[in-house]
């Protein structure tokens, strides 16, 4: 079993992509952390338009369309 520094943080070791059922282009499917993936973590834009529009998919952190974290503009649902 992996340790949870070993786990790739965009798939969380899994290796598929659940919001899409896709293979983690990050890891390749193999769940291993990668450069990349801590890369695209520190960089990445707010994915919180798949889920709820509040918390974001990606890092759960609340919604930070605007960063470092803060939202400029928080998305209601339709």
């Amino acid at each position: 079993m992996m340790q949870e520094a070993e786990r790739c943080p965009i798939c969380s070791g899994k290796g598929m992509i659940e919001l899409t059922d896709s293979q983690c282009p990050f890891c390749n499917g193999t769940g291993e952390r990668t450069k990349a993936a801590e890369s695209y973590m520190k960089v990445h834009i707010c994915q919180c338009i798949f889920l709820d529009r509040k918390n974001c998919p990606i890092c759960g952190k609340k919604c930070h369309h605007n960063t470092p974290n803060r939202p400029k503009i928080l998305i209601a649902p339709m």
